[in-house]
């Protein structure tokens, strides 16, 4: 087949998991020997550490540059501009690389237009993997001039040209979606979709997943008498970090456990940052967390192999859970909340332990029954790794897109 792929960002100049799945199925379609090119937005090409493939195109425009100060006067200037380009680039490729089908990844900050004239062009042969809640988000437009200026000097602009906009904005229709065909990583977020009014005419769980392999035969190191606690992901609020880490306070002061350490690895909000980093200072746990930054998708394997649990804390639903299937893979125990699309992948007493969101004391008590046993903890490990295995290899995912793109492209 000849494959379009269409996606907000592109590894390596990307956000998260949403845009690895993007890029590793596409990888994993050429090597089945599909045609894919992918065409993506300009967000980070000059940066990048080497030059693309030639079928890989950072040449969309983004609605709203990220943290840019001239958004508010662009908006006037060049915003149909840009979205003129970016549906002339968009009819072109299609006419050039005559695409059997396409797929539609994130197009949060892009504009409806994109995705709508993809339908246009290629009728009854565009699925969409839903991996986040852009369908159901205004513009980025609608963000920007709705919310405050960060900034009470460099926001005067916005302030005065805020009632303009919201006038040219309040004229404008967006785009209707078709969405015919919809392909989701979890059944949750088939089901979250749905319940916020995307009802596609036909969809699919197609789980997400990674490549397990890296992480299936990377030597695990040997036991330390230290528990090594970890956490992988972004430091946000939603994501639950001082939970873990008041889960570890309530764990060496309640019962009394010593032989503990938590490393924190990924980099988010700053205050929030500091709120966590303080939390430690105040209640004297420097000697049980440490903090790292993120790091590459390259380095993880051995990360895990350092580790014996996963703590995965998450306060919001979130539609997938990519560091769990990470974890088990590795061999590593997963304490986290069945929240979202993770309660399709833990299964407490099972492949995992679980414990409510934003309870620490909870967490506290699976932590404990982990440490006092050893056999639970390989139990769970054995478990885990076939759970990973069996269930959310990237193989399987890529497998189960390219049948279902093939059944359109007929």
């Amino acid at each position: 087949m000849k494959l379009l792929f269409l996606s907000n960002f592109y590894p390596p100049a990307s956000r998260g998991g949403y845009e690895q799945w993007c890029q590793e199925v596409a990888d994993g379609l050429r090597c089945r020997g599909h045609e894919v090119l992918v065409l993506t937005s300009t967000h980070g090409r000059a940066s990048l550490p080497a030059p693309d493939p030639a079928w890989v195109r950072r040449d969309l425009h983004l609605e709203m540059e990220l943290a840019s100060l001239r958004n508010a006067v662009q908006f006037f200037t060049s915003r149909i501009r840009r979205e003129r380009e970016n549906l002339t680039l968009l009819r072109q490729t299609v006419e050039q690389h005559k695409p059997d089908a396409a797929l539609v990844w994130g197009m949060w900050n892009f504009p409806r237009s994109l995705p709508a004239l993809a339908e246009e062009f290629l009728p009854g042969r565009v699925a969409y993997y839903i991996g986040d809640y852009w369908l159901t988000l205004p513009s980025q437009f609608e963000n920007y001039w709705n919310a405050p200026a960060r900034n009470p000097l460099t926001g005067l602009p916005k302030l005065f040209l805020r009632p303009f906009a919201r006038r040219i904005l309040s004229r404008e229709r967006r785009p209707a979606l078709k969405v015919e065909h919809a392909l989701f990583p979890s059944a949750f977020m088939q089901t979250e979709l749905q319940r916020k009014g995307v009802t596609p005419k036909h969809s699919k769980v197609v789980y997400g997943a990674i490549d397990t392999q890296p992480y299936l035969n990377v030597q695990r190191a040997a036991s330390q008498e230290t528990v090594s606690l970890l956490y992988v992901g972004r430091l946000t609020r939603e994501k639950g970090v001082h939970t873990a880490i008041e889960g570890v306070g309530h764990l060496v002061r309640h019962y009394g456990v010593e032989n503990v350490k938590l490393t924190v690895v990924g980099d988010g909000d700053a205050d929030y940052v500091q709120t966590l980093r303080q939390f430690v200072g105040r209640a004297r746990l420097a000697s049980f967390v440490d903090f790292l930054p993120a790091q590459p998708k390259e380095a993880l394997p051995s990360l895990y192999a350092r580790s014996d649990v996963l703590l995965f804390p998450s306060i919001w639903a979130e539609p997938f859970g990519r560091v769990i299937v990470e974890a088990m893979a590795s061999g590593v125990v997963v304490v986290g909340t069945a929240v979202g699309g993770a309660a399709e992948i833990l299964a407490d007493g099972e492949n995992a332990l679980t414990f409510p969101p934003n309870e620490p004391e909870a967490l506290s008590r699976q932590l404990k029954r982990l440490i006092d046993s050893p056999l639970l903890r390989e139990r769970l490990a054995q478990s885990a790794r076939r759970t990973a295995a069996e269930k959310f290899d990237l193989r399987r995912m890529t497998a189960e897109i390219e049948a279902y793109l093939q059944s359109l492209a007929q």
